[in-house]
């Protein structure tokens, strides 16, 4: 196999997944996402030699062709082209794309065996019974995409199919969006992690296919097999640029409302309250409500109402890390969704010194070689 170091971008043909060729971008900022489509953008100068070479037009159709970044032989991101803008004043063309998940946005999920068969749209109904909830994401994507007799396909790989207690019913009339309808299964107690992994074909590297990855019942995260990741931000080479902190006290508040089922003056209410740092912190007093849900058990809105509370007792903290993407561990290695041990430096000006674990939540770049990696949100003190 041949090794590539370094950047490159390329475009294929969204069906079938064959490279038609690579892109001479002049900028190519990228991201990856955690149950989410990550993107990718290219700006290229269409009046340089390398640009004229190519058939721009017809390698960068939009939804027709994908575009894909890698880093040495790993893809980082690849999916449909949705954007196409050119600049006369520049002489610019910015192409840019979304992950795999962006194009499941686009596709209803529907029992099309039903609908062949002659029923109406609003008289079918996907119904997928004693799977995982993993396995239940998986027949959601085959059902909808392999059983059309329309959709000439995509070059996914669907995982392994379990058994387990969850089922689900979607019905036709409700006209389900494939891609939300897997937010949906992230979304619950347990819900399993979700990703469209892009990949060079083993037995044909012209060829990239995209590789459904789904958590299972037992361990519905998707994270590293290993160890957690290290970024030392204590010591010098580590590979880490630094660590950025977004604090938030918006949602700060001593009361938490919890409305449940009912309207006006018969609508269910239940609070939590903490005026900790009101007596012992000298903080002015706030309030929140929390997500209104249709609930009547009076216990349930008070569990609610207390989950609230801790969660506005402190400020959101939204950490980063920026680190090189040539260190180690080498950028393709890790992905969101995994652990790592972030070391904060002794001289940090607003985080506490010391070794925290945090999970990676996504990834940005661009084709330069520093990669900022979005952590998941942390609830500070005060």
């Amino acid at each position: 196999m041949v090794v590539n170091t370094g950047y490159r971008v390329f475009v294929g043909e969204m069906v079938t997944g064959l490279i038609t060729a690579d892109l001479p971008v002049s900028a190519s900022p990228w991201g990856q996402r955690l149950n989410d489509a990550g993107s990718i953008e290219g700006t290229l100068q269409v009046r340089s030699r390398e640009v004229a070479r190519l058939n721009l037009r017809a390698n960068t159709a939009p939804l027709k062709q994908f575009m894909g970044i890698s880093y040495g032989n790993t893809i980082l991101e690849a999916g449909p082209i949705w954007k196409r803008a050119y600049d006369p004043a520049k002489e610019t063309c910015k192409v840019s794309a979304a992950g795999l998940w962006s194009i499941l946005d686009t596709i209803k999920a529907l029992d099309w065996v039903a609908l062949a068969a002659g029923k109406s749209t609003t008289e079918t109904s996907i119904d997928v019974v004693g799977k995982t909830l993993g396995s239940i994401a998986r027949e959601l994507v085959r059902i909808s995409i392999q059983t059309n007799p329309n959709n000439p396909g995509l070059p996914i790989v669907l995982p392994e199919l379990l058994a387990g207690i969850n089922e689900r019913h979607e019905p036709g009339y409700m006209l389900p969006w494939l891609g939300q309808l897997l937010k949906n299964l992230t979304g619950v107690q347990r819900g399993p992690d979700i990703r469209f992994r892009p990949r060079f074909r083993g037995d044909d590297q012209r060829y990239v296919e995209w590789v459904m990855e789904v958590g299972t019942d037992d361990s519905p995260l998707l994270v590293q097999a290993g160890p957690d990741w290290i970024w030392d931000g204590s010591v010098e080479k580590s590979g880490v640029v630094g660590f950025g902190v977004v604090e938030d006290a918006t949602k700060m508040a001593a009361k938490a409302y919890q409305p449940g089922a009912g309207s006006e003056q018969d609508m269910m209410l239940r609070w939590a309250q903490d005026t900790t740092l009101i007596d012992t912190a000298g903080y002015p007093w706030t309030e929140v409500d929390v997500a209104s849900k249709d609930v009547e058990d009076l216990g349930l809105l008070q569990a609610y109402a207390d989950a609230g509370m801790a969660a506005a007792k402190y400020p959101i903290e939204d950490w980063s890390v920026s680190v090189r993407a040539n260190a180690t561990p080498q950028l393709g290695t890790y992905l969101p969704g995994h652990w790592a041990q972030a070391i904060i430096p002794d001289y940090h000006p607003i985080l506490d010194p010391g070794p925290v674990r945090v999970r990676m939540m996504a990834i940005d770049g661009d084709h330069t070689e520093t990669v900022k990696i979005t952590l998941a949100p942390i609830q500070g003190r005060a």
